[in-house]
This record gives structure tokens, C-alpha cells and sequence, in this order.
């Protein structure tokens, strides 16, 4: 039964104008982000630049990390992470205070004005010849500040702020980007070929930009389906049916979820074979089954995860509530990472973890606990609002919460089961 039923399912979403234009906009996302994809190639000595990497030398950490602190107390704003969603935190003037303290003690500098004239001073003297600054703001401490009374005085700030800011333990060791040696990058590479086999790093970097669009367009799918029933005349006739109430809408989102997985995978297919090439030309083992098994454990759980808020909000409410609500914390996910973030390693809880790099594998290796720990609780987050969504299907053809436009109204239905 279930079988016949998904197959029904996955027919009637092909039909589906919306999971055309979902295929759609992630070609285009795609094509535009990474259509015109090159493979790394093997640094060379002398090269201008080399990109940038996080540093471990004390010193580097307390400067830069006393840089970010003194430019966000100066515009009197500061951009935290809480549980890894972005949140911006403007201090009372107690609070403020307090981190006027912290920076006196720290670097020496006392109020505002001191500290603005410094900013000042640093980026006059870090300007290329076209304009653009060549490092952030870094801040000597002040003489004779150990780095342990450096880390005390950080945890105070960040426990001003409510925790989740660059100067928390586990940010601040972020903080200290610095270029990198051609030596550096020439690791980097051969990271990239040897412990990722050239595909691994690109299946990441696939996954970083196709994990935006499917943290949002899902939604409008289950959504659409859900209301086509209703408008469609066809509830009433559903609710009759003798099929189990978890059988009918696990097949609906199986059936989604499997529409959805199959153009990822498709596309996915001009990467790898990008990468094959690369591999074969230059005689090198590539793994053909990353973009498989990144497609699964990065973005199939995201995938999850929309489908059943739009299909459980849906479900309860036989209103679009689903698609506010989803860009709601879409929004807020996209816009809660940093560059840190951004670059791999610093995964938190976001619904779409990212990694904007095809390189940095040891940050992917370190924090791939934390990020196996992210996608498992999304996905069985999933499963729970199916099987919620399954019993609300079941009140309902028990006559009740009959919602439209009341919510939990208690009335018996015609066509009761």
C-alpha cells in the first residue's frame, strides 16, 4: 500500500508547477555560483597572495581579538551567536561600561576617543594603492598582560554580551587570520588531494552554496501540496479512506524528499565529472561517490527538515502559515554566519551549516562532530513532525481540530472516519 501510494505521490509532484520552479532556481543557483567552477591548481613560489588561514600564536589572538572588541564598542554594536543563529546586541550604559573597563585594562586606551583615533591611525596606515584595506584592526594589549588574565577578561565580555560573541572561548581563537606561506597553501593542496581526493572539498563547497536555496524552497513544495487537496474539493473524500493516517502522509514526504534528492544528485553530476577530468589528466585518485554521500549527510537533512514544517504547519493550520514562518528562520540562518563561519570548521546548530571553501579540511575534520551532531538532530527533528503531522491527519478524519481560521475548534466532520 505504501509502495502504490508513493508512487502516486511522486507522480503528483512531477505534475507540480512549483517543483519545476524549485529545479529551476537551483540551476540557476548553480550555474551562477558555480558553473564556471576550475580546480585548485598547485600553488606557485612567489605567488602575490595566497589567501588567508587562522594563526594559533597568542600574541596574534590578542591583538586581533582586542581590534574586533574596540571597533564594535566604537559603533556601539556588537554581533553575536548564540547557539550559532546571528543576533545584534546593543548594551545599556552599564553594560557598555563595563566593556569600556575590559579595553582599558586590556590595551590602555580610555574612552572612545582614544580608541577611535587609533582606528584611525591603523587604517591610514593599512590602505593598499587602490584604497582597500590589506588586514583588520589589530591592538597591542598592554604591557605585561598575560595571555591568561587576556582569556578572563574575554569570558567577561562575552558573558556581557550573552555568549556566542568573537570573544568567547570558542571564537575567539578564530579571530586571528593572517596570510598565508606559499608553504601553508602548498598544504592546503595537497589536503585537498590527498585527504579529500579532489572531490570532497568541491562536494563541501556544492553543498555550502545548494544548502541556501533547499533551507527555503522545500517549503513552498510541501505547502503547495498540502493546500492542493483543499482547494481541490478532495479532503473529505481522503479523509474516508481506509489507509492508515501515517501512511498516507509518510508517502507524500518520502515522495517529496526523493523528487527533491534526484535533481541535487543530477546536478551535482557537472562537478564531479569536472573533477574526474582533473584527476585523470593529472593521474590522481578522486573519490566519484563524495558529491553522493555530502548530498545525503549535508543536505538531505535540511531537505527534512523544511518539508515537515511546511507539511506539519500546513497540515494544522490549512493555511501558507509554513512558508512565513520558514522564511522567517531562513533569513535569520542565512545571515547568522561570519566569515569565520563561513570558511568551515564553526558548523553550530545553523539549520544550513556552511563551508565557502573547497579547501580547509582540517576545520571540516575538527568540527565534523559537532556537524554530524547538527544534521543528525535536524533529520530526526523531521521525523518527529511527520509523525505530528500524521496524527493531526488523524483528528482530523476523526472530526476534530477542523481549524479554518479557528484553531483547535472541536466540531465533528461530515465525512467522519
Amino acid at each position: 500500500m505504501f509502495g502504490q501510494l508513493w508512487i502516486k505521490e511522486c507522480k503528483q509532484t512531477a505534475k507540480s508547477l512549483t517543483y519545476w520552479l524549485i529545479i529551476l532556481v537551483l540551476i540557476l543557483d548553480f550555474a551562477t555560483q558555480l558553473g564556471g567552477m576550475e580546480i585548485m591548481q598547485k600553488p606557485k613560489e612567489g605567488q602575490e597572495d595566497y589567501g588567508w588561514h587562522t594563526s594559533n600564536d597568542k600574541d596574534i589572538i590578542m591583538e586581533s581579538t582586542l581590534g574586533i572588541l574596540a571597533e564594535e564598542y566604537n559603533r556601539e554594536s556588537y554581533t553575536t551567536y548564540p547557539i550559532g543563529f546571528y543576533k545584534q546586541v546593543t548594551l545599556d550604559e552599564s553594560e557598555d561600561q563595563k566593556i569600556a573597563e575590559i579595553l582599558k585594562e586590556a590595551t590602555g586606551l580610555d574612552g572612545r576617543a582614544e580608541i577611535d583615533q587609533k582606528i584611525e591611525e591603523w587604517y591610514g596606515s593599512q590602505q593598499d594603492d587602490s584604497g582597500q584595506m590589506t588586514a583588520p584592526l589589530a591592538l597591542q594589549p598592554s604591557k605585561g598582560l598575560s595571555y591568561e588574565r587576556f582569556e578572563e577578561l574575554m569570558d567577561q565580555a562575552d558573558s556581557i554580551l550573552g555568549g556566542g560573541s568573537s570573544y568567547g572561548a570558542a571564537y575567539r581563537k578564530s579571530n586571528a587570520q593572517i596570510p598565508m606561506t606559499y608553504e601553508e597553501a602548498l598544504e592546503e593542496y595537497h589536503a585537498l588531494l590527498e585527504k579529500d581526493k579532489i572531490t570532497g572539498g568541491y562536494a563541501r563547497l556544492f553543498s555550502d552554496y545548494m544548502v541556501i536555496f533547499l533551507g527555503i524552497l522545500p517549503v513552498f513544495l510541501s505547502v503547495a501540496r498540502g493546500l492542493r487537496d483543499r482547494r481541490a474539493g478532495m479532503q473529505e473524500l481522503i479523509y474516508t479512506r481506509k489507509c492508515p493516517s501515517i501512511v498516507i502522509v509518510a508517502s507524500r514526504y518520502f515522495a517529496m524528499l526523493v523528487m527533491l534528492i534526484l535533481p541535487v544528485l543530477m546536478i551535482s553530476l557537472v562537478p564531479l565529472s569536472q573533477c574526474m577530468a582533473y584527476g585523470k589528466a593529472a593521474a590522481l585518485s578522486v573519490d566519484m561517490l563524495a558529491f553522493v554521500k555530502y548530498t545525503f549527510g549535508w543536505l538531505v537533512p535540511t531537505i527534512m527538515a523544511v518539508l515537515a514544517v511546511g507539511m506539519f504547519l500546513t497540515e494544522l493550520t490549512d493555511t501558507a502559515l509554513a512558508v512565513l514562518l520558514q522564511g522567517a528562520w531562513w533569513f535569520v540562518g542565512l545571515f547568522s554566519g561570519s566569515q569565520d563561519i563561513l570558511h568551515g570548521g564553526l558548523y553550530g546548530w545553523n539549520l544550513m551549516p556552511r563551508h565557502n571553501t573547497e579547501l580547509n579540511w582540517a576545520g571540516y575534520h575538527s568540527g565534523f562532530s559537532q556537524l554530524a551532531a547538527n544534521r543528525i538532530l535536524y533529520a530526526l527533528s523531521a521525523i518527529a513532525l511527520v509523525a505530528l503531522t500524521a496524527f493531526v491527519y488523524t483528528m482530523k478524519r476523526k472530526g476534530r481540530l477542523q481549524i479554518r481560521g479557528k484553531i483547535l475548534a472541536n466540531r465533528k466532520s461530515k465525512s467522519k472516519a
